[in-house]
């Protein structure tokens, strides 16, 4: 309200529409930082954490806490920092984990098989298997 030119703070209405106006831009910028930290996958809950995984084509499936699929999340997001040589690929891969190559260009983690992490190598999206 102090940026307001010297006339118009003889004016009440003026300054009550600027006041409501200037409140509600206020209220926007302290609430965006809270809806972004919302969306981060170390601070996301429920249906937050859901559009998180739906960004990363993750779905979740039934029996899945938040805190489950929070790791799932971030297995992926660590997965596509991959940058597809061998010798970095088992840093991907973690114990117990398995991967599927689906036919379709997509590839699948499987971790209910204990799998030896050096049987198996994470394949890029991108290279069909022959």
């Amino acid at each position: 309200m102090g940026l307001l030119p010297g006339y118009t703070r003889s004016m009440p209405k003026f300054s009550a529409l600027a006041s409501a106006v200037l409140q509600q831009v206020d209220d926007l910028l302290t609430l965006v930082p809270s809806v972004e930290s919302g969306f981060c996958v170390g601070q996301a809950v429920g249906v937050q954490l859901d559009a998180v995984g739906a960004s990363v084509s993750v779905q979740r499936a039934s029996g899945w806490d938040d805190e489950t699929y929070r790791s799932i999340l971030l297995k992926k997001l660590r997965r596509n920092q991959w940058d597809g040589l061998n010798d970095s690929s088992f840093d991907y891969v973690d114990d117990g984990e398995s991967f599927c190559e689906n036919g379709n260009l997509t590839i699948t983690a499987v971790t209910s098989l204990p799998v030896a992490a050096g049987e198996v190598l994470p394949v890029p999206m991108g290279v069909r298997a022959v």
